[in-house]
């Protein structure tokens, strides 16, 4: 965990540190099915699979996204650790600034069980029933 700089508030390490989010989110695909590989797409073999392993049809499984888990996180203040673990990227204050519009695009959000940024249209092995969390 890494405090805020303003708000002296704690945000996750993977939301500031980009290689350990992308160590945390690959172990999340490789084992535990985070996916599919492209949401937008149909991802028949996939959805499949999932299917089979919860014992449910299709139509039902595909319902069970990142963006309903219980945990998913997009709290105000989640959503600016992800900001600003964003911005630390940037390499002069005069570069074009997309990170709102990347967060939005992916709908992030941050997952609790995995401890990485996550794309609300996946899922993953360990999808929990409840909706999100958003508020702080």
């Amino acid at each position: 965990m890494k405090e805020g700089l303003l708000s002296g508030k704690v945000c996750p390490l993977p939301t500031q540190d980009v290689t350990l989010n992308l160590k945390n989110r690959n172990n999340a695909f490789k084992n535990f099915g985070y996916g599919a590989p492209n949401p937008l797409e149909p991802n028949e073999a996939f959805w499949l699979k999932k299917a089979k392993m919860y014992n449910a049809p299709t139509d039902i499984v595909k319902t069970m996204r990142c963006g309903n888990c219980a945990a998913f996180i997009q709290t105000p203040t989640m959503m600016q650790c992800i900001k600003d673990g964003l911005e630390k990227g940037k390499s002069s204050p005069n570069e074009l600034d997309y990170d709102e519009q990347f967060i939005e695009a992916a709908d992030l959000g941050f997952c609790e069980l995995f401890h990485f940024t996550c794309a609300a249209l996946r899922t993953c092995d360990a999808w929990k029933s409840g909706g999100s969390i958003k508020k702080d």
